[in-house]
Formats: C-alpha cells, sequence, structure tokens
C-alpha cells in the first residue's frame, strides 16, 4: 500500500493540471495566426503611400513644407533692374487622386497646395514682398526615395519695389518650379529645387516692367 501512494499522488495532480494543460493547448493556433499575419504583411507600406515607398501616394495625403531659397534677379520680359530676393515660405497641400499612368514613366500624382511666402530684396534698400498663392503639382513615381516633380502657381503679391520695374504695392506673382523630394524617412522628405518667380501687375499700375528671379530653394516637407 505504501507503494501505491506516489503513484496515486501522481494520478491526481495530473487530474488537476489538466484544465492548464487543453488551455495552453488551445492557444497554440492563436500565436500561430498572430505570427502569420505579422508574416504576410507587405513591407515598405505606410498610410501615405499607394503600396511601397515610392510607388505613388494615396488619394488624400497631405503636406506641410517650410522653405528658403535664393532668387537672383534676372533682367527678361522688360525689367530695367535686377532685384535678389530671399524667399522663405510655408505652404499646404493635398494629393488630389490616385496615382496616374500606373506603369508609365510618367506615372505619378496631382497635388494642390497653397502658399504663403515673405520674400526681403537683398541687393538695395531692404524692399519687402509678400505673397499668396495656389500652386498646381505633379509629383512622379519612380519607386524609389527620390520623388521629382514640376510645379506652377499664380497668385497675388504685395511690394514695396516700385520704378523702374513697378508702379505700385498690388502685383499678381507668378511661378515655376522643378525639384526632387528625397524621402529619409517613411513620410519626411529633404528637397530641392530650380524656382522662377514673375512679379506685374498685369497693366493695372504702371510703370509695369516686372521683377523676375531664378534660382535655388531648399526646404523640409511632412507628409501625413
Amino acid at each position: 500500500m505504501k507503494m501505491l501512494q506516489p503513484i496515486n499522488a501522481f494520478i491526481v495532480c495530473l487530474f488537476l493540471l489538466q484544465p492548464f494543460l487543453v488551455h495552453a493547448e488551445d492557444l497554440e493556433p492563436a500565436a500561430d495566426s498572430a505570427l502569420i499575419a505579422v508574416d504576410i504583411s507587405p513591407p515598405g507600406v505606410t498610410d501615405i503611400w499607394s503600396g511601397a515607398m515610392g510607388h505613388g501616394f494615396r488619394a488624400g495625403t497631405q503636406t506641410f513644407r517650410l522653405g528658403v531659397g535664393m532668387g537672383y534677379g534676372i533682367k527678361i520680359f522688360g525689367a530695367q533692374e535686377r532685384h535678389d530676393l530671399l524667399p522663405m515660405t510655408v505652404s499646404y497641400g493635398r494629393m488630389v487622386g490616385d496615382v496616374v499612368g500606373v506603369g508609365q514613366w510618367y506615372g505619378g500624382n496631382f497635388e494642390v497646395r497653397g502658399e504663403v511666402f515673405l520674400a526681403p530684396q537683398v541687393n538695395s534698400d531692404g524692399y519687402w514682398t509678400v505673397g499668396l498663392t495656389p500652386h498646381l503639382r505633379y509629383n512622379f513615381a519612380t519607386g524609389t526615395r527620390w520623388i521629382p516633380y514640376v510645379d506652377i502657381g499664380i497668385g497675388i503679391a504685395f511690394t514695396e519695389i516700385r520704378a523702374p520695374d513697378l508702379g505700385a504695392s498690388f502685383q499678381f506673382n507668378e511661378q515655376a518650379a522643378v525639384g526632387v523630394n528625397y524621402f529619409f524617412t517613411d513620410d519626411v522628405a529633404v528637397n530641392f529645387e530650380i524656382h522662377f518667380l514673375h512679379l506685374s501687375s498685369a497693366g493695372l499700375s504702371k510703370p509695369n516692367q516686372g521683377v523676375n528671379t531664378l534660382g535655388p530653394c531648399i526646404g523640409v516637407n511632412w507628409f501625413f
């Protein structure tokens, strides 16, 4: 009888542990399912991208940019003097649709942007110019961290620059740029562009020779 006591105790322990052993077995498929879910998640996908990084943006992706540049005055379109401007910009943008031209060299996204800029003149008496400009931008989907773009904008400006090139504070501003964003994270990019700016009044004031600048701009772009 003494030999049976350890056996009986072992059987009782197995009986008491049985619910816990069954519960552990039930958890194993759930753990496997969780691992499978993690394994099949496509790499490089974030909320802003339509697929992997560089393959175009999702519709509705928003952007916020801070930038600064150097616009060297050029005497074209009748301008009499060179006006070197130092533009500082803040802009907000939004992708207006899904990727167009998927699989083609020109595939990408259209983006509408609103920009406010402040541009002191640095080669004379420090005249100031401020402006508000809506833009249309096209971002090329390259499949890489480098996303080139082309950009145009037409808006209004107020300036202290006067004769012989401008005759009043109120002016229109026209802009064009080509540039590239480099994404050093999934949703933050540094960008570089060559930027053209033209100021004139469309004949609303005289003189109306215009102000023209061309030069580099750099900035940081947040996407969300």
